[in-house]
């Protein structure tokens, strides 16, 4: 049987704690934020949709984006975890389409769904706008 890993309180609440940091910056808008499941590799990854991926490329996203992580309690693997996405993606602008109007996702679980035809083994949602 493989490994397959638990979303666990401690990574909601990081998730939780840098999505709030994130919500009022104007040097690094987020557009949303999810713990996303990956069956293929058993894990779960930190989804933060940011424009500033497409205005400044992935790297320096991620290196403005450590200067807010810094401010956040947070454990190594939870800091590897983090996956920047451009809020253009496919994905994310299909999660828009769904999601986008509700007034508050956050808490909100997913589970074996699919999304305008992805299959979604596991989410849990703070913000999708």
């Amino acid at each position: 049987m493989a490994y397959v890993e638990t979303l666990a309180a401690t990574d909601m609440d990081f998730g939780k704690a840098l999505w709030q940091a994130l919500r009022g910056n104007k040097n690094f808008p987020a557009k949303g934020a999810l713990w996303l499941f990956r069956p293929e590799s058993g894990e779960w990854h930190f989804l933060i949709a940011t424009p500033r991926v497409d205005e400044v490329g992935p790297r320096k996203a991620y290196e403005e984006l450590s200067d807010i992580t810094r401010r956040v309690p947070a454990d190594s693997s939870q800091l590897l975890k983090i996956e920047l996405i451009s809020p253009r993606q496919p994905f994310y602008q299909a999660l828009r389409s769904v999601f986008g109007k509700t007034p508050s996702v956050e808490g909100a679980r997913l589970g074996n769904t699919q999304i305008d035809g992805r299959y979604i083994s596991d989410a849990y949602l703070y913000e999708i706008r």
